[in-house]
């Protein structure tokens, strides 16, 4: 039996590597151990701060394992440099496969990440890097408003619902004006890029490329109308959380010229 690292974090791409392995892999054939780390405490650091992180990235875990029914999962929760805390638990584990995306950052679609980097050069075992593209034709698979205005709820990443949405695109400059009332979202404005063929590049030079809206919070966003070999700038919305919905509205207006 082989036994496979699956390290993990609370995005969309990178939960892209736990539904490889859950497809290619039966119980019979794989021992997975889920892993997160929490890069925002020092792994030197031993206090009531690492160990509050360490109870939140287990509860995590615990609502990943839920999804992987017939397979002996090990949970293993750390605080550190991602790539160093990846690269130690496979030597400890003795583990023969990490499987992982090469990025969980959705503007670095055309390159690799420096976690992904250090484990492939680090690693005790072999490193299996996940495809994250769709489709060549970047068919979007999410929900797609056309609509100036709509209530939207969004399902957990883990749901087997959509869990983001696209917004319309303008060719004007207009305030997006988002209000959530469920949960957290995070809002993303990508431009498109001709070498990639895929939204990854940042919006022109002082607008907003992502920002975190949680519930209670009233947000406009000033986006300013632009577009790359015709195509324009892209708005998407993400609910972030694993299972949790969210519910947010929005609201589309012309920006006042000055």
């Amino acid at each position: 039996m082989k036994k496979i690292l699956l390290p993990l974090e609370e995005t969309e791409r990178s939960l892209k590597a736990l539904h490889y392995v859950s497809k290619q892999y039966t119980p019979e054939d794989a021992e997975i151990v889920l892993m997160m780390v929490d890069e925002t405490v020092g792994y030197a650091l031993r206090s009531e701060a690492e160990a509050t992180a360490i109870k939140a990235v287990e509860e995590k875990i615990d609502v990943i394992a839920e999804t992987l029914e017939g397979f002996r999962v090990t949970k293993k929760a750390a605080v550190g440099k991602a790539g160093v805390r990846i690269t130690r638990a496979a030597r400890e584990l003795g583990a023969d496969l990490i499987v992982m995306t090469k990025s969980s950052k959705d503007d670095m679609l055309s390159s690799i990440g420096s976690t992904a980097e250090y484990v492939i050069n680090h690693a005790p075992c072999e490193v299996l890097i996940v495809c994250e593209a769709i489709n060549s034709r970047n068919d979007y698979r999410g929900l797609i408003y056309r609509t100036a205005s709509s209530v939207v709820n969004l399902r957990g990443q883990l749901g087997n619902k959509q869990s983001e949405c696209l917004l319309p695109s303008v060719n004007v400059d207009c305030i997006y004006r988002f209000d959530v009332t469920v949960g957290r979202i995070r809002f993303y404005h990508t431009s498109y890029n001709p070498d990639t063929r895929n939204w990854d590049l940042p919006p022109a030079t002082g607008q907003d490329m992502m920002k975190d809206i949680v519930a209670g919070e009233s947000v406009d966003i000033l986006v300013k109308a632009d577009s790359t070999d015709g195509k324009a700038d892209r708005i998407r919305i993400v609910n972030r959380d694993m299972k949790k919905e969210a519910v947010f509205s929005y609201k589309i207006s012309r920006a006042h010229s000055e």
